[in-house]
């Protein structure tokens, strides 16, 4: 059977939200990071080198999204991390954040696109920053990768960094508000299926969660594999757990049923049932005692 009908047969929706900041310390540079996103072939001018990814064929849609007002430079790819490359003179420099979220499977292409632009739009394009969005529709994994700038967008280029856009009590905010749009759209779409950004402990929820397994190379097969095998262990403890809980509440169920018929009214009430008053039993009368032996009844005096 085709994976992708299956898929289709039962759709679902589930949250994955990373944010991290890629900087030079860590060999990052922002032309190659843009490449790879969008599938295209980009020259970097500070190193010199050819970035070519065009044989990735998962890229569905990318595009870039700036703050109104912006010079047309910045709709050129190449142009706009080349820029940002080249701003950036410090060897530890930060260059750009990137957002990956995992788009609903339960919702068709089009849907998908328009709940990521329009998110995207409202939470960074209107503070000031500019997205490079890219979509990859892998078979049953459809996820976006969302490259942001961390300079403040002039007319004559990028000014200093906006320090706000890093403080880490934003990425909670941007957390719960993609898994509110993800909602959103679901309800629009007339689907039942709900997403939640929080933990299960934050949920109250006694569930031991799963780890993310990652792409698989020859770098990291071993972890791979380990965190696939715990996870088949987990989902077998959750489904031992399931089956007792199951258990109680039939338990439970049948204690109350046969508590229910132990405790059932009569047919006839207790004020119309003919009522029998108990037999009166005689005491014995105690024998008469003569107290004056010689009395004989009839011979005492009239007056």
């Amino acid at each position: 059977m085709n994976i992708k009908t299956v898929i289709r047969d039962k759709p679902g929706a589930i949250f994955h939200f990373t944010c991290k900041v890629h900087g030079r310390s860590t060999g990052a540079n922002a032309v190659r990071l843009a490449a790879y996103r969008a599938g295209e072939r980009l020259r970097s001018e500070l190193t010199g080198r050819i970035h070519n990814y065009t044989r990735k064929t998962e890229v569905a849609f990318k595009s870039i999204i700036a703050p109104s007002g912006s010079p047309d430079w910045i709709m050129d790819r190449g142009l706009l991390w080349n820029t940002v490359d080249t701003k950036e003179v410090r060897i530890d420099a930060q260059l750009a954040r990137e957002v990956e979220v995992a788009l609903p499977l339960a919702l068709e292409r089009d849907a998908q696109i328009e709940l990521l632009t329009h998110w995207v739009q409202e939470v960074f394009v209107s503070e000031g920053m500019v997205a490079d969005i890219c979509m990859h529709d892998k078979v049953g994994n459809p996820h976006a990768h969302i490259l942001i700038t961390l300079r403040e967008l002039q007319a004559s280029g990028f000014g200093p960094k906006v320090r706000k856009w890093s403080d880490p009590r934003l990425v909670e905010n941007w957390r719960a508000s993609w898994a509110a749009a993800v909602n959103n759209a679901l309800e629009g779409a007339g689907l039942d299926i709900r997403i939640d950004h929080r933990s299960h402990r934050r949920r109250g929820v006694d569930r031991t969660p799963t780890k993310h397994v990652g792409r698989m190379t020859p770098w990291n097969t071993l972890k791979v594999a380990e965190d696939s095998l715990e996870n088949q262990i987990t989902q077998i403890e959750r489904e031992l757990q399931e089956q007792k809980r199951e258990q109680k509440r039939e338990q439970k169920k049948s204690a109350e049923l046969a508590k229910s018929q132990e405790t059932v009214a009569p047919a006839i009430s207790p004020v119309c049932m003919p009522t029998q008053r108990p037999s009166r039993q005689r005491r014995p009368r105690p024998a008469r005692v003569q107290t004056n032996p010689g009395f004989v009844r009839g011979s005492e005096p009239s007056f």
